[in-house]
């Protein structure tokens, strides 16, 4: 999975601002800001030591004096909603003027690259929504993405607070913007988006120090990895580094080269499957260079006509050839590739296909979708996947033991410390969060690292009954296998723990998925699912129904099991010609596809192959696409298992 910002592009270590600054504020206040309504807001930033500070907003005055340090702070409000006049604030000799402030619900959007995705990421989807956006009164700020080891005070924002138009929209979270058209269509209110997420990042790099001590080897890596570490000489170690690899890189291309000469010989390269990244391989934590060779028979005749080589998406960059012939490359980390193969390139009997693959970050080498990995002759396919051979050329230089440049961000507390210590004195509704992916292969650990998150951020922000809403993961399964074991599922299972917390709830999103993109384009229906659970539990509108049918119990009813649900709303239903999605097992716990009907508002599940049922699972699988069961009200049902 890819950072959707590019890491080395826009690592930023934050500082702690001197004492002796003149009069400034903290970046999160500027022109265009939204003030939360009827709470009260802290105003703070820095000055000489000594200062008094003057803030006038709404006709009403507050001062407070500067420390030692230079920071001060005070406290306005609560406040009513509307656009306001200007805020100035002003000490001995300076003054600054916000304008244009509005006072309305203000929520932080967080997570990684399916909230940072932006509605400019899907021009051609939401064409008719991105050319129509106008709305003065939804606003968002973006914080750019940084690291830091300590928690910072003051972040640096990739965009300014600004309003809805066709042009700024295409800057803003596509998920956050839809949450918040619908806030603003229902309660007629400004809304604010502090839009603070990067790409690619598990759960543990937004939590802070203390709530990490629960989980003892992320404390560990932190005292003993992170700390350690001088991050003002970054730039200078990066540049370092990069020559250091950039070198060893040159010297793996004439390896890699005479890896491809016909008498060479791989016995001493490790054997694998494909297709698959290597981190299914064996190779959890590896980033960099490597290689593969593959072997393919070719039949006699074959070898003096054109074929076609069509490989998975290859995570990220690859330079594929056969017998030695370069054939094609490819830069995107997800995307199918169909490499030409002249005439008289292959031969008859053994061929190899040899691939070098760069990795940048996260997932390395092919992906896990067979159906895309075959070589095409003129009638006649031949399956690749199988037995290959892998060779690690280079792997990226760490800056400490275990930590490459391009993992940074991953590490415990980094982001907490820039991205979100920064705003804990800014008052806030609550939090949308679309987070999981990173976590998925640590799903148990997940069921307790959550709901500490949650808790970790109320605490933080003094609010212990802080709204916390979150998607639950999309659909996404490039081998298009299913069903079969499932760490998407487990880590859907997971999130749902965090439902035993108040003032929480879920968006189902594994209807609107896609199987080849872990980045779905159907972020309206999220965001609308997200703005539900907000209008219902924390807006009154409790009239409306805001999540699909959750499972409440299951009951052995002659050769099948009887489902009742919560949340039916008016009434079950399904999409399409039949209810799929449900399987079903005996004592054996061997799941086979059940029939499903619904039944005076419960489901009733049954399969001839299971004559004596214990066990059933509804869209338990990566991609359960064809997971079909809605409340009327449009939502779907929640994932669930009874097997646990």
């Amino acid at each position: 999975m890819k950072p959707f910002a590019i890491f080395l592009c826009c690592l930023l270590i934050l500082e702690v601002l001197p004492a002796n600054a003149m009069l400034k504020l903290p970046s999160i206040f500027a022109d265009n800001m939204v003030l939360q309504r009827d709470k009260s807001n802290v105003v703070w930033g820095w000055a000489s030591p000594g200062e008094t500070v003057q803030v006038s907003f709404r006709q009403k005055h507050y001062e407070a004096k500067t420390g030692k340090d230079g920071s001060w702070k005070l406290t306005i409000g609560p406040l009513q909603a509307g656009i306001t006049d200007s805020m100035t604030i002003s000490c001995r000799k300076e003054k600054l003027i916000l304008r244009n402030i509005a006072i309305g619900e203000v929520w932080v959007c967080s997570g990684q690259s399916n909230m940072e995705f932006t509605m400019g990421g899907f021009k051609e989807w939401y064409k008719d929504e991105i050319t129509s956006a106008n709305d003065p009164e939804l606003r968002f700020v973006v914080l750019k993405n940084a690291v830091s080891k300590v928690e910072a005070n003051d972040g640096v924002l990739l965009h300014s607070w600004a309003s809805i138009n066709k042009t700024s929209v295409e800057q803003c979270s596509a998920v956050a913007y839809f949450f918040a058209k619908k806030l603003r269509d229902k309660l007629k209110v400004p809304v604010g988006l502090i839009i603070s997420s990067w790409g690619g990042t598990p759960a543990q790099s937004w939590m802070d120090t203390a709530a990490l001590k629960s989980f003892p080897s992320y404390a560990s890596l932190y005292k003993k990895v992170i700390l350690p570490l001088d991050l003002s000489a970054i730039d200078e170690l990066k540049s370092r580094l990069d020559k250091i690899y950039q070198q060893k890189v040159a010297q793996a291309t004439a390896s890699f080269k005479a890896s491809m000469m016909d008498n060479y010989s791989d016995a001493t390269w490790e054997p694998c499957r494909l297709p698959g990244v290597w981190e299914d391989n064996g190779h959890p934590d590896l980033d960099g260079v490597c290689a593969y060779r593959i072997r393919v028979t070719v039949p006699p005749g074959y070898e003096s006509k054109p074929a076609e080589l069509h490989l998975p998406g290859i995570d990220d960059i690859d330079s594929t050839y056969i017998n030695g012939h370069f054939i094609g490359t490819h830069r995107v980390w997800d995307q199918l590739r169909t490499y030409q193969v002249p005439a008289g390139i292959l031969r008859e009997g053994i061929n190899v296909i040899s691939i070098w693959v760069e990795d940048t970050g996260g997932g390395g080498g092919v992906n896990d979708d067979p159906e895309q990995f075959y070589l095409q002759l003129a009638d006649k396919r031949i399956n690749l996947a199988g037995e290959a051979r892998f060779r690690l050329l280079v792997p990226t230089e760490n800056i400490a033991p275990g930590v490459n440049l391009a993992a940074l961000q991953n590490q415990p507390a980094v982001l907490f410390n820039a991205m979100i210590s920064p705003l804990l004195l800014y008052s806030i509704k609550g939090v949308i969060w679309y987070q999981g992916e990173a976590n998925v292969t640590a799903y148990e650990e997940y069921r307790q690292l959550f709901p500490a998150l949650i808790s970790n951020w109320r605490q933080r922000w003094n609010n212990p009954a802080m709204p916390f809403f979150f998607v639950q993961l999309s659909s996404f399964n490039p081998s298009g296998i299913e069903p079969k074991e499932s760490n998407w599922a487990a880590l859907r299972e997971a999130q749902t723990y965090a439902l035993k917390l108040p003032h929480t709830g879920m968006a189902v999103s594994t209807d609107v998925g896609d199987r080849k993109d872990i980045h779905p384009k159907r972020k309206k229906e999220v965001g609308n699912r997200l703005a539900a659970n907000a209008l219902y539990m924390e807006y009154g509108f409790t009239m409306e129904e805001y999540i699909g049918p959750v499972f409440r119990s299951a009951t052995k009813e002659a050769n099948g099991i009887r489902i009742k649900y919560d949340h039916v709303g008016t009434g079950l239903t399904y999409k399409g010609e039949q209810l799929k999605g449900f399987v079903i097992a005996g004592n054996d716990n061997k799941f086979v596809p059940a029939e499903a009907v619904i039944r005076n508002g419960e489901v009733f599940v049954s399969s001839a192959l299971v004559t004596s049922p214990v066990h059933i699972r509804y869209a338990w699988a990566n991609a359960p696409l064809e997971a079909n069961l809605y409340n009327a009200e449009g939502f779907p049902a929640v994932p669930f298992r009874t097997d646990q």
